[in-house]
């Protein structure tokens, strides 16, 4: 089976608030990539294998192995990004392999999961990666942000850039025919650098 490649970054910064309707539109930060300016009680939490508090910069060399965790403080689904050094985005979880992307309170999910049948391989190009996590209450509707090729187990996220990923991510949680309660949901991101 083909091993999905994990290249995570963010450029040098990210632009200011996204345009949107009202105060409480999703908007971008300087330590994630999408914000929910509302205060939620629903809580998110991503990390990497080699920093499990989420908040360091631990440092992967090119084709090793790297393991991606999450945790809910209630029950969501869960959505899994890596934001490449290039702006582009790679979308983990859902994907056709690890099941459900629901996630019950207190438990920790492992991407991939010791029962999954593949690995996840850090490559390049070399610089700093971010891993977004975005939970929601309800199941968020991704046509619009990525699609599956025939036969292929992980989507491809359309946006090609980092503000287009998150202007497209923001209209993913705040929809106009179908709104998301901006309650409803919350996001978190890790990082990593990635060497030669």
């Amino acid at each position: 089976m083909k091993k999905p490649v994990i290249l995570l970054a963010l450029t040098a910064s990210l632009l200011g608030a996204l345009a949107g309707p009202a105060l409480a539109a999703p908007r971008l930060g300087a330590q994630s990539i999408i914000v929910n300016p509302v205060p939620t009680t629903l809580q998110a939490r991503v990390w990497v294998d080699r920093d499990p508090s989420g908040n360091g910069t631990p440092t992967y060399r090119v084709g090793e192995a790297i393991t991606l965790y999450t945790s809910v403080n209630e029950d969501a689904y869960v959505y899994l990004f890596n934001v490449n050094p290039d702006g582009s985005t790679d979308q983990i979880l859902p994907n056709r392999i690890s099941g459900s992307n629901r996630v019950r309170a207190g438990q920790i999910r492992a991407f991939p999961a010791p029962s999954d049948r593949f690995t996840f391989d850090v490559a390049g190009p070399q610089g700093l990666n971010r891993v977004l996590v975005v939970a929601s209450r309800r199941p968020l509707n991704l046509n619009e942000l990525s699609t599956y090729s025939q036969g292929e187990s992980f989507a491809t996220v359309k946006p090609t850039t980092t503000p287009g990923f998150a202007q497209a991510l923001s209209i993913v949680v705040n929809p106009v025919t179908q709104p998301v309660p901006q309650q409803d949901w919350t996001s978190d991101t890790a990082s990593y650098t990635v060497r030669s």
